[in-house]
């Protein structure tokens, strides 16, 4: 059903979300910080709005697709912001990977505020997965809310999970992350291991399609770590998810000493000056041999 919808959070994964949402025949409203961020949007029938308050104010739910914690607040409680526009009848749609406590905190502040829900719902698979309308999402927050939202996720999604509560989306969402990132810490190591021991390295990678160290990773990131050229993004993202892992890992308890060590990899690549190559550079700092066992 056609629905008047807004989004904040126009990036690599943002926009292909909204567009999306565009072309199965929403109203989609777009707010952005600059405007020449939205006007791609806007020239393919996006609506412009001059706030995120305005924006909750005419639409039946709010997405938010934004870089951390501190970028989600100031958005639902600065000056015009979602709060002020929002009310019980609407929902807000998180999908940034926050800290899944202040997540709760921020739900229960904006529910005192005006009523409105809040789903946390993080989404995994990058760009091609938006693009492609195939992103995981892992949703936490009431389920009646959640069954408001399906048929708008569904424009993005190939599959919809409802995890738990509050903050439950985002618990499973570092759950990833965790898994992610040592599956690309493995990935660099291997790639590298396999060229010192004079292995023909793309066929290497090549032999274990279909084979139980398969992944996306492998399709999408490892051709990057073997050809030395790498794609946009930021390994400070990746490590910000990882470090969220630790923090909530040791609140509760839980072991997490590959977490720990992959993480503490991040924070090398970045200290190089290779946080612009995303996570896939991490290869480059074991093929200049800069990792000790």
């Amino acid at each position: 059903m056609k629905a008047s919808l807004g989004w904040i959070g126009l990036g690599d994964i943002g926009a292909p979300m909204a567009r999306r949402l565009l072309r199965a025949g929403h109203d989609v409203h777009v707010w952005a910080r600059r405007a020449d961020a939205a006007l791609a949007l806007v020239t393919e029938g996006a609506v412009p709005a001059p706030s995120p308050a305005a924006l909750a104010r005419d639409c039946k739910a709010v997405f938010l697709c934004v870089t951390d914690a501190a970028a989600v607040e100031q958005l639902v409680f600065g000056a015009d912001g979602i709060a002020a526009g929002g009310g019980a009848d609407k929902l807000l749609v998180d999908h940034s990977t926050i800290h899944p406590e202040r997540c709760r905190a921020l739900a229960r502040r904006l529910h005192a505020a005006c009523g409105m829900p809040w789903l946390d719902a993080p989404v995994s698979g990058g760009r091609a997965g938006a693009e492609q309308g195939t992103l995981a999402i892992m949703v936490g927050g009431d389920a009646g809310a959640l069954e408001r939202a399906r048929p708008w996720l569904a424009a993005y999604a190939g599959r919809v999970t409802h995890v738990g509560g509050q903050g439950a989306g985002l618990v499973a969402k570092s759950c990833n992350q965790a898994v992610v990132g040592a599956a690309i810490a493995a990935w660099a190591e291997a790639v590298n291991y396999a060229g010192r021991c004079g292995a023909d390295v793309a066929r290497v990678v090549e032999a274990m399609e279909g084979g139980w160290a398969d992944s996306a990773i492998r399709r999408q990131l490892v051709p990057q770590m073997v050809s030395d050229r790498y794609g946009p993004g930021a390994a400070s993202t990746m490590l910000k998810d990882m470090k969220i892992v630790g923090e909530m890992a040791r609140a509760a308890g839980a072991a997490m000493p590959i977490n720990a060590k992959v993480a503490a990899l991040f924070e090398q690549q970045i200290a190089a000056g290779d946080d612009a190559l995303g996570p896939a550079g991490l290869a480059r700092l074991y093929r200049r041999g800069e990792v000790k066992s």
